[in-house]
C-alpha cells in the first residue's frame, strides 16, 4: 500500500524541464511514510514516484520495481492476494523476482501476459508501468475503484497520481469543472470537481504513447444471472458456495508481515468479517485473537451501535476498542478530512472513519479488515426493496403474495423501505432514465442523495454549460455502458440493474473513498475489503435475486452462510446503515460551525453557487431541523474547504 505519482511527456510538451516527482510525493506522504523511491528514465521523458507503506516483504519490497533486463518499470499502490502462488508459477517457467514482495508479481505478468495479465490480478490495486521495448505506457485501476487513480495532462505531458493534491506542485492550476458539477459527473462519473483533472474509472486501463496518444479501455465488468434461465442449484448449495469463497477472500486477506486488525459494527457485514477471521487464525492458534476497532457516538445513541459490537467482539473472543465520538469531534475534523478526500461529503460518517483510522494507527497496526462491498452486492440497502419486488423471480420460481401491492404501498407512501426518496426531494422522477434502467428506481435514491441539487446552481454556470435543467437521474443511469443497460431491459432482474447502478455509483465514488481509503490512508492505514474479492462478488452477482432478498429479509444467503459464525443478534437484525450522528440543531457544535463557516464571503468564493439557496437551507436546518438541509450544507462545506484548501480560482474570474 502506498502512493504513486507518475508522468510521461508526450508530443508538444511545452515545458523542459523535469517534474519535481519529490514535491509531489510530499503532498501525499501520509500515504506512505516508511519510505520513498523515484525513478526518470534516462532522457527525463517518463517518471515513477512512489512512498511506500510497508506490510509485505518489509526489508526488500521498495518501488519502483523493474524487470531483470530493467526495460519495465512499475509502481504499484494495493496489495495482490495470492500473490505466492501465482509468483510460484511463474518462476517455474523461468521469471526472476527480486523481491518477496507481492507487487512485483504484476510486472511477471505483464511480462508473460501482456495487457491481459490484469485479469490474474487478485485485490485492490493502482498501478503504472512504463515498458521501454514498446515505448508504451499502462496504468490500471482494480475492479470495484477500491484504490484511487487519477490523471491529468499538464503542459504536454500526462500525470497519474493516487491523489489530487500531488499536481499541484507539478503545474496544476485548480479551477471548478463547472460541466462535471452540473452534470453530478464527480458522483456518477469519471470526472472531478477539478477541471482538466479526470478518475480513472474501476476496471478499466490507460495506454498512452509519447506521440500524444492516450486510449482508456475497459478490461472487467460485472454481470449478472440470466432471468429467463431457470436455476438448478439448491439454496443449501448456494449458501455453501457464498460461505467458502468468503472465507478464501478472508484468508487471503490476513497475509501480512504486520498485524491485521479489523473493524466492528452493529451489522453483519464487518461482523462475518470478524467471526471469519477469527476463525481462521484458531485453525493453526487456538489462543490466536484479532483486535477489533469501533466507534461509539455518546451524543446520538439511537446511531450507536458499539454495544452490539462489544457483543459480538465478545462472542467471537476478540480483543475490542471502542472510540467515542462526540459531534464537536466530527466538526473538528471535517476540514482536514476533507482536505484528504477531495471531494464532497453530505454526511459525517466518512469523518467518523477518518478519526478510527487515527486510533488504528495510533495503537499499532497498519491493516484493517472491513465489511465495506456487502451491500452493494448482497442488496443490503432498503431501497433495492420496491426494484426486487418490481417482478418476480421466475429463474428460481419465486414471486411474492401480492408483490404488486406491497410494491405501490412502499413507492406511495413513507414506507421506511422508500421513505430516502420522500425526504425534501427536489427531483422530478426521470421517466426517460427509468426506461433506460427497465423502469428502476434506485438511481433516482441515489441521485436525491447524492448528488448536488439543481436549485443550488446560479445562472451564470448554468449559461456557462449551457445546461438549463441539470438531470442527476440521466447521470445516474449512463454510468453503465449500451450493453449493460440492454441486459438491464432483456437478460437481469431489475434487483440486479439496481445493484449494477450502485457498484458505478456510490461505491467507487463514495463508499470505497470517503468511507475507505481516503479515510484510512490519510493516517497510513491499509484496509482490505474482503466482500469486493471478484471471485466471491461473480459467483454472488450470477445468484438468483430471491436468495439476496428472502421478502423482506435483506442479504438472506449471506445470513445463513454466516449463521453458523456470528451471534443471534446479528443473524436476526435488519440493516441498519453505518450513519454518524447530524449536528443536532444551531446550537451544537457542527451546527455553530456549520453556521460560522458557511458565509456570503466564502460562497462568492467559489462563484457558482446561489447565496439564496445557502440561506434557505442554513433556514431549514436551524428553524426546522431538517435532515436533508443540513446534509446539502455539508457538501457545501466541503465546497467552501475545497475552494481555501487547493486555492481554487473563482468561476468567472479572468
Amino acid at each position: 500500500m502506498c502512493g504513486i505519482i507518475a508522468f510521461l511527456t508526450q508530443e508538444g510538451c511545452s515545458d523542459s524541464k523535469t517534474p519535481d516527482l519529490q514535491a509531489a510525493l510530499k503532498q501525499i506522504q501520509h500515504r506512505g511514510p516508511d519510505g520513498d523511491g523515484i525513478w526518470v528514465d534516462s532522457h527525463g521523458q517518463v517518471g515513477f514516484g512512489h512512498v511506500r507503506l510497508a506490510i509485505i516483504d518489509l526489508e526488500q519490497g521498495h518501488q519502483p520495481i523493474s524487470n531483470e533486463t530493467d526495460d519495465i518499470h512499475m509502481i504499484v499502490n494495493g496489495e495482490f492476494y495470492d500473490f505466492e502462488r501465482i509468483r510460484g508459477e511463474l518462476e517455474a517457467v523461468g521469471h526472476v523476482f527480486k523481491t518477496k514482495s507481492d507487487s512485483e508479481i504484476a510486472l511477471h505478468l505483464y511480462e508473460d501476459q501482456g495487457l491481459s495479465f490484469l485479469d490474474t490480478l487478485r485485490g485492490e490495486f493502482a498501478l503504472c508501468l512504463w515498458d521501454s521495448r514498446k515505448s508504451v505506457f499502462v496504468c490500471a485501476r482494480d475492479r470495484f475503484g477500491i484504490k484511487p487513480l487519477f490523471y491529468t495532462q499538464i503542459n504536454g505531458r500526462l500525470f497519474v497520481a493516487s491523489e489530487i493534491k500531488a499536481f499541484l506542485p507539478l503545474g496544476l492550476k485548480a479551477e471548478w469543472d463547472v460541466e462535471s458539477i452540473v452534470n453530478s459527473g464527480f458522483t456518477a462519473g469519471s470526472q472531478t470537481v477539478f477541471k482538466g483533472v479526470s478518475n480513472l474509472l474501476p476496471g478499466h486501463y490507460i495506454t498512452a504513447t509519447r506521440s500524444g496518444v492516450i486510449n482508456i479501455r475497459k478490461y472487467w465488468e460485472p454481470d449478472f444471472a440470466d432471468k429467463n434461465i431457470v436455476e438448478t442449484r439448491s439454496a443449501e448449495e448456494m449458501i455453501d458456495g457464498v460461505r467458502s469463497r468468503f472465507f478464501e477472500a478472508v484468508r487471503l486477506r490476513l497475509r501480512a508481515d504486520v498485524p491485521v486488525a479489523a473493524y466492528l459494527s452493529g451489522g453483519i457485514d464487518s461482523s462475518s468479517v470478524v467471526a471469519a477471521a477469527t476463525t481462521i487464525l484458531r485453525q493453526n492458534n487456538p489462543n490466536a485473537k484479532l483486535t477489533a476497532f469501533t466507534i461509539s457516538f455518546p451524543h446520538g445513541k439511537h446511531l450507536d451501535e458499539s454495544d452490539i459490537a462489544e457483543r459480538m467482539a465478545k462472542h467471537c473472543g476478540a480483543d475490542f476498542k471502542k472510540l467515542c465520538v462526540s459531534e464537536a469531534d466530527l466538526s473538528a475534523a471535517f476540514d482536514d478530512a476533507i482536505w484528504h478526500f477531495e471531494a464532497p461529503v453530505q454526511e459525517l460518517c466518512g469523518i467518523a472513519k477518518y478519526l478510527l483510522s487515527r486510533l488504528v494507527r495510533d495503537s499499532g497496526f497498519k491493516v484493517v479488515l472491513t465489511g465495506e462491498g456487502s451491500d452493494e452486492h448482497f442488496a443490503g440497502y432498503s431501497f433495492f426493496m420496491p426494484d426486487y419486488l418490481r417482478e418476480p423471480d421466475t429463474s428460481f420460481n419465486c414471486d411474492i403474495d401480492q408483490r404488486l401491492a406491497k410494491l405501490e404501498t412502499i413507492e406511495t407512501s413513507h414506507h421506511p423501505w422508500f421513505d430516502i426518496t420522500q425526504r425534501d426531494m427536489s427531483y422530478t422522477d426521470a421517466i426517460v432514465s427509468r426506461r433506460m434502467l427497465n423502469g428502476i428506481s434506485t438511481h433516482r435514491v441515489l441521485a436525491s442523495t447524492w448528488c448536488l441539487p439543481n436549485e443550488m446552481f446560479n445562472d451564470a454556470i448554468l449559461k456557462c454549460t449551457g445546461i438549463n435543467e441539470p438531470d442527476p437521474c440521466m447521470a445516474m443511469a449512463t454510468t453503465i455502458d449500451g450493453v449493460a443497460r440492454r441486459k438491464a431491459k432483456t437478460k437481469w432482474h431489475p434487483l440486479h440493474t439496481a445493484l449494477c447502478i450502485e457498484q458505478a455509483t456510490t461505491l467507487p465514488n463514495y463508499i470505497c473513498i470517503h468511507e475507505g481509503d481516503r479515510s484510512e490512508m490519510a493516517h497510513s492505514v491499509e484496509a482490505r475489503v474482503p466482500f469486493l474479492d471478484h471471485h466471491l462478488t461473480e459467483y454472488v452477482n450470477q445468484l438468483p435475486p430471491s436468495v439476496k432478498i428472502k421478502y423482506p429479509i435483506e442479504k438472506w444467503i449471506l445470513r445463513e452462510a454466516m449463521k453458523p459464525y456470528i451471534n443471534e443478534e446479528l443473524y436476526s437484525r435488519i440493516k441498519h446503515p453505518f450513519i454518524a450522528p447530524p449536528a443536532e440543531n444551531k446550537n451544537t457544535p457542527h451546527g455553530i460551525y456549520l453556521n460560522k463557516r458557511l458565509t456570503r464571503e466564502a460562497i462568492d468564493a467559489i462563484g457558482w453557487i446561489r447565496w439564496e439557496f445557502v440561506e434557505q437551507m442554513k433556514a431549514n436546518f436551524f428553524e426546522h431541523q431538517s435532515r436533508r438541509a443540513q446534509n446539502i450544507l455539508n457538501m457545501i462545506l466541503s465546497l467552501v474547504v475545497i475552494s481555501e484548501r487547493f486555492k481554487v480560482k473563482r468561476f468567472g474570474q479572468e
